[in-house]
């Protein structure tokens, strides 16, 4: 499937017998060369979907890799958790995506908001190439990446705030994956060169053992499906005999999983992904859905990078955090954060805002995790030592700031 495509007029007269008027030979014309309808359209939804990236709020998804990207611009090599004032033990969110996209603020300056939205414009472009070139290696027909252009542009559309920045890299990185792959496996010997069935080379074999632990890191269910591909591949499209090269696949089998376990950051063939344990601590169904659209600039304007919020506003916990703070207890904890500490933090925000509860108490809860702001929905109270600063015109929430003893 070429990027572009060649068109020429039709014609009577063979070009091969083309004259000057007086006799001579004239100059043929070069082809007309026109784009591809993969690259006009997979270009179009390219930009649209780059401009929608930064007018999503940090919701969800969204607000937690603003986190990520802002732990990492703090601390490179011993980062906090994405969401909770503590060093990151084990935390799964510090994968090689996520440790590009540190690099990248510390070195333009960008925020983490501003570098997620960066990123996903990048992660677009990456998936349309992608796409691209494993169409042209299965299916040469130029109409077959343009088919492959609606699922995309669906997701997106149907909930733009919850795009999966990490799942999409892995997603676009497999299509490369299996490209490569494929490409390797059906490669000859060129005559003269070396004897058949010794593909893919060491180097090569590396390579795609490299890039399929680095999915691994970065999604673990996407690289299942990325190493059932890369076999399938093998198998099918393998032109001689499988048992020559069975060593250099099996090198690259190796180079994977070397690079799943030697990870500095977590061991990604052993680390949890989903919290074991933990109760939700977020607000009632229909009062999150109504905030998940809301920017928080009214809050974020206030809050200091690195101080603790208390909340228990889910949406308002990832828009907080995306900025630079931390939040008391988050409502989808941190699997590598220990679940007693977990449990204390979310009993600690409960009895915080439980109307009956003492101010003494209170004062003892922000002392101990130094929090210093609040966030309130409107139907919880504003206790006796905070001031509220500012509150949310469309969710009636408050952010207020807590007296220090």
């Amino acid at each position: 499937m070429p990027l572009f495509s060649a068109a020429s007029a039709p014609t009577s007269d063979p070009p091969a017998a083309a004259t000057g008027g007086d006799g001579s030979a004239a100059t043929p014309r070069p082809p007309l060369w026109l784009p591809s309808p993969y690259l006009v359209l997979g270009g179009l939804l390219w930009a649209v979907l780059s401009a929608a990236a930064w007018q999503a709020p940090l919701c969800c998804e969204a607000g937690l890799q603003a986190a990520v990207v802002e732990r990492l611009r703090a601390n490179l090599l011993h980062p906090a958790f994405p969401m909770t004032d503590l060093p990151a033990v084990a935390s799964a969110h510090y994968s090689p995506y996520a440790l590009l996209q540190g690099l990248a603020a510390r070195a333009t300056g960008l925020s983490g908001p501003s570098v997620v939205a960066v990123a996903a414009s990048a992660n677009l472009l990456l998936l349309l190439t992608g796409i691209g070139r494993l169409t042209r290696l299965l299916a040469p027909n130029r109409w077959v990446p343009v088919l492959l252009l609606a699922p995309p542009a669906l997701i997106h559309w149907a909930d733009p705030a919850r795009w999966s920045a990490p799942s999409t890299f892995a997603v676009a990185v497999t299509l490369h994956l299996w490209a490569w792959t494929g490409r390797a496996a059906a490669r000859t010997a060129r005559p003269g060169g070396p004897r058949p069935g010794r593909t893919p080379r060491w180097p090569e074999a590396a390579g795609i053992g490299v890039l399929l632990g680095v999915v691994l890191l970065v999604h673990p269910p996407t690289a299942l499906g990325a190493a059932i591909g890369c076999l399938a591949l093998i198998a099918v499209r393998t032109r001689t005999r499988i048992r020559p090269i069975v060593w250099r696949w099996a090198f690259a089998v190796v180079c994977a999983v070397a690079v799943a376990a030697l990870w500095p950051y977590y061991n990604g063939l052993t680390a949890p992904r989903t919290p074991a344990e933990g109760r939700t601590t977020g607000p009632p169904a229909a009062e999150g859905v109504r905030a998940a659209g809301e920017p928080y600039a009214w809050a974020t304007a206030h809050v200091p990078p690195g101080e603790v919020v208390l909340t228990d506003s889910r949406p308002a916990m990832y828009a907080l955090a995306g900025h630079g703070a931390y939040v008391l207890a988050d409502a989808l904890p941190d699997a590598g954060l220990a679940h007693t500490e977990r449990r204390e933090r979310s009993r600690a925000v409960a009895a915080y805002l439980d109307a009956s509860t003492p101010q003494a108490r209170r004062d003892g809860i922000t002392a101990r995790y130094g929090v210093r702001w609040l966030l309130l929905t409107r139907f919880q109270r504003l206790p006796e030592n905070a001031t509220m600063l500012a509150f949310g015109p469309r969710t009636g929430e408050v952010l207020a700031r807590v007296a220090s003893g």
